[in-house]
């Protein structure tokens, strides 16, 4: 299941950080199978004193067995391509295992989500930035294939007051790549 090869990427992840990065603090959304609602994942971060959010994933393609396959990073901007418009329904579609989701997700209209774009906009550069120092490092990996930099409304990003990141890291329907 994604949230178990997720939750073992970030705490990989984690441990290669603060291995080789002593002086930078990792803060996890969480550290076993808790359900974080996806409004609460970046305001953890922001009190967390975060710097930069990454939210990791998998991603799958709704017929199975399939032979797509590929890295992307996404950052925060509303999806410009049909595409982008369904993988940001698909992902946030998990919302509907949160209580109360209708009233807590209502504000979020597409004027009201515009606005948070615009708030975010000084975070803007450097999640593009970032993103593209990730899909250089991986476009360069001879095991992996990076699909490049790509925009959607992800709720997940949402929150978050600093930099921040979609990954998914790869297609659990393609069985080589899973």
């Amino acid at each position: 299941k994604e949230k178990n090869i997720t939750l073992g990427m970030a705490l990989k992840l984690g441990k290669l950080i603060e291995s080789h990065m002593p002086g930078v603090k990792v803060a996890y959304t969480r550290k076993d199978d808790t359900f974080i609602q996806l409004d609460k994942r970046g305001q953890m971060a922001n009190a967390a004193g975060g710097k930069l959010f990454v939210s990791l994933h998998c991603n799958a393609t709704e017929k199975k067995p399939s032979n797509a396959r590929g890295f992307e990073v996404y950052i925060l901007r509303p999806g410009r391509t049909e595409e982008a418009i369904r993988i940001a329904e698909f992902e946030n579609s998990v919302i509907k295992l949160e209580k109360d989701y209708e009233a807590r997700y209502a504000k979020l209209t597409d004027e009201n989500f515009i606005l948070i774009n615009m708030a975010q906009s000084a975070y803007a550069r450097y999640s593009e930035r970032f993103a593209e120092l990730l899909h250089q490092k991986v476009k360069g990996s001879p095991q992996v294939t990076s699909k490049g930099v790509k925009q959607a409304g992800f709720y997940v990003l949402v929150g978050a007051s600093m930099p921040s990141v979609l990954i998914e890291a790869g297609f659990l329907s393609n069985a080589k790549e899973g």
